[in-house]
């Protein structure tokens, strides 16, 4: 066998490797949730004819150069249907992009989700309002936040609020460094600036914190002391330094 040549039968296939990268269901979810724009979507439509798909309207969708949005009208609903889909709202396309595992979400979110179902709904919300692309943890766990003084406490769940902060505090206890820097930094941090710009301010939370949590925010409220913007907190930190 001479140098670069490959066995028989064991060369790669154009057509099937196409296809194991065109995912005509997370295309769909994406487009529905707005994480495309149309250039995108026709770039998507040349891959799903190289894939082997087949249809007047793929073919319309792929023939195009630099559309708008406003310029394809329902040419991308005739083409899921080309591609054998069922149409979706905007809540079945997070729920795909969930029940597929698609989205990267720390452990730490997970566990939230899982011990809070209620949570559920704003995530999904979430998720729609990033177009079902990832948002990053720190962003995740904003969520986490307003749901914590939006959905509980300002609701009068207090059961609820408390039981958010002991888990919380489990974490801060016992998590790994990921883990505690999520939530000590995307929690307690974000808490204080939310809560601050409330009727009631931040100190209404200090009731619900364990001893690791009360060590976490005392440690914030000292850095952010005669501080206004997140660049006055870097500033005095590497004057200590």
């Amino acid at each position: 066998m001479r140098a670069g040549e490959r066995p028989e039968g064991k060369g790669i296939n154009p057509v099937t490797d196409a296809r194991k990268r065109f995912d005509a269901e997370l295309l769909q979810a994406q487009w529905v949730l707005g994480g495309l724009n149309a250039e995108e979507l026709t770039d998507q439509a040349v891959l799903a004819l190289q894939s082997g798909f087949s249809g007047v309207s793929l073919e319309q969708l792929a023939g195009l150069v630099r559309p708008a949005k406003k310029d394809l009208g329902n040419l991308p609903a005739r083409v899921f249907a080309e591609l054998g889909l069922q149409p979706i709202d905007i809540d079945g396309a997070v729920t795909l992009l969930i029940r597929r595992g698609e989205l990267p979400t720390s452990r730490t979110i997970s566990e939230l989700l899982e011990a809070f179902p209620e949570f559920c709904d704003r995530w999904k919300r979430h998720i729609a309002s990033w177009g079902g692309k990832p948002a990053g943890s720190y962003n995740d766990m904003a969520e986490f936040v307003y749901f914590v003084v939006e959905d509980l406490y300002e609701k009068g769940k207090i059961g609820e609020t408390r039981r958010a902060f002991q888990v919380l505090e489990n974490f801060v206890a016992n998590g790994q460094q990921e883990d505690r820097d999520l939530i000590n930094f995307g929690f307690f941090e974000t808490l204080q600036c939310v809560g601050s710009w409330r009727n009631y301010g931040n100190r209404v939370f200090e009731q619900f914190l364990g001893s690791s949590s009360l060590q976490v925010w005392r440690e914030i409220q000292r850095l952010w002391a005669g501080k206004s913007s997140l660049m006055d907190v870097i500033r005095a930190e590497r004057q200590r330094g």
